[in-house]
């Protein structure tokens, strides 16, 4: 539920938002008011009514720079929230005389998610668009390339991710009931500072794929990874010996994991609390949209490559354990479709399985629907191509360990999910599945990651 700032509300909800956001001594929007804001951070918890709270989300008005558009309008992006695709974007509201632009949205006291202002001149407010439906979605989703550059982070939130790309644009928001991602506290509390790096980072040569991707491997086995050049690196120098064999967990879209939202501290902490037993991670670069599509979507050859040729080259640096249990393919997105589909179809080699918010849709895009145009399926029973191959026998004896989730406001993907997770309980795997509160994120994915794991390796 979201509190809209249509204009028969508005003169209520300032009215209600000035309320909550009076500070003793002081007007809104002047500078003792912003000190004093600024000192409690943003955005404001207001009323908590039940299971959720008004959260009022606070923007600043800068001086206009010589030459500069001044702001005409501010929208805002909260993930699993607000609707993007809506012809009619959430924006804020500002307050007549003053520098202070506000959003009031009643959400979950167990959600998390990222949001993002999105301030714009004259020339890039929402237009009305004409035409039938489908002329204005494509007029719509032309704005929206527009303006989505224009995004940027809560400048007032204490709790960004200001080092890490992730944190450049958008910011956390982590109701006080979201579950606990207590392996992550340590990065957030450096501001997305990752102190931890790859043990090693190889140039995958694949015939098989007729291109290179970069793939980090990082190693929770020791407390201080050893990082080598690039020319050690190339060298391929072999193992010592009698080196344990090591469970083996694959990341995909390895290049976000590593760079835009670094996991290696998260998982150094959850190995040293016993969460999780010393691993090899390998994350894959997922390249660029276009290859990220190809490998990810059923891609056999993909998965033929990464055991014929890339295991191969991890080899050199490690013992992997060869027990399909202790080798872990975790995905999101259409990287949790891979996943499973590894699993599915090569259970003698990747015989478990973190996918989070599945795209069990392909290879039919057309069943999702921007949010305002959501109608729950007749039927929840074999709604995906992988969900009626599954229903046909794929993976009946494969006696894999799964762990799946999917978000409370992901619509279709839901129902896909819990289409998936029916077809695979019916066959008696080992598996866990949940619903957490929040959208199609990786800041909800990231602490699923780690309970996921430790959930497969518990087993």
């Amino acid at each position: 539920m979201v509190v809209e700032n249509t204009q028969g509300q508005e003169q209520q909800s300032i009215a209600r938002v000035c309320g909550c956001l009076t500070r003793d001594n002081c007007n809104i929007g002047d500078e003792k008011w912003w000190q004093i804001i600024c000192s409690e951070g943003t955005p404001v918890m207001a009323a908590m009514t039940g299971e959720y709270a008004d959260v009022v989300f606070l923007w600043r008005e800068s001086p206009p720079q010589k030459d500069a558009a001044a702001t005409q309008a501010v929208y805002i992006d909260i993930n699993g929230v607000t609707d993007h695709h809506s012809f009619n974007m959430a924006q804020l509201t500002r307050i007549a005389g003053t520098d202070v632009w506000f959003y009031v949205a009643a959400i979950p006291l167990t959600w998390r998610g990222g949001y993002a202002f999105i301030p714009v001149p004259s020339a890039l407010v929402q237009p009305d668009y004409a035409g039938n439906y489908s002329e204005k979605r494509q007029q719509h989703r032309q704005w929206l390339q527009q303006i989505f550059p224009l995004s940027c982070r809560d400048q007032l939130n204490p709790n960004g991710l200001t080092h890490c790309p992730w944190g450049s644009a958008k910011t956390p928001l982590h109701m006080p009931d979201a579950p606990p991602q207590p392996q992550w506290q340590p990065f957030d509390k450096l501001g997305g500072k990752s102190v931890a790096k790859a043990t090693y980072t190889i140039d995958w040569q694949s015939e098989m794929l007729n291109g290179s991707r970069r793939v980090w491997l990082y190693s929770t086995a020791s407390s201080e990874p050893q990082v080598l050049s690039e020319q050690h690196v190339a060298a391929e120098q072999p193992l010592s010996p009698g080196q344990p064999a090591l469970p083996v967990v694959l990341l995909l879209d390895g290049r976000f994991w590593s760079e835009s939202l670094p996991i290696y501290d998260a998982l150094s902490c959850a190995t040293q609390e016993g969460v999780l037993p010393p691993a090899v991670y390998v994350l894959i670069d997922e390249v660029d949209g276009r290859r990220r599509h190809d490998d990810l979507s059923c891609n056999a050859t993909f998965w033929q490559a990464i055991m014929q040729e890339l295991f191969p080259v991890i080899a050199h640096y490690f013992t992997l354990s060869n027990d399909p249990q202790q080798t872990v393919v975790a995905g999101q997105s259409l990287g949790g479709l891979a996943a499973m589909f590894a699993a599915l179809n090569w259970p003698e080699r990747f015989g478990s399985v973190v996918c989070q918010s599945g795209s069990f849709w392909w290879p039919d895009f057309s069943i999702v629907k921007p949010p305002g145009d959501y109608v729950a399926p007749e039927s929840l029973h074999l709604l995906s191509e992988m969900s009626r191959q599954v229903h046909d026998g794929l993976g009946r004896r494969a006696g894999l360990n799964i762990f799946m989730e999917v978000g409370s406001g992901e619509d279709i993907m839901i129902d896909l999910s819990q289409d998936m997770y029916c077809q695979l309980a019916s066959q008696q795997h080992n598996i866990q599945y949940r619903v957490f509160e929040g959208g199609h994120e990786r800041l909800c994915w990231r602490g699923g990651i780690i309970d996921g794991l430790s959930y497969i390796f518990s087993l």
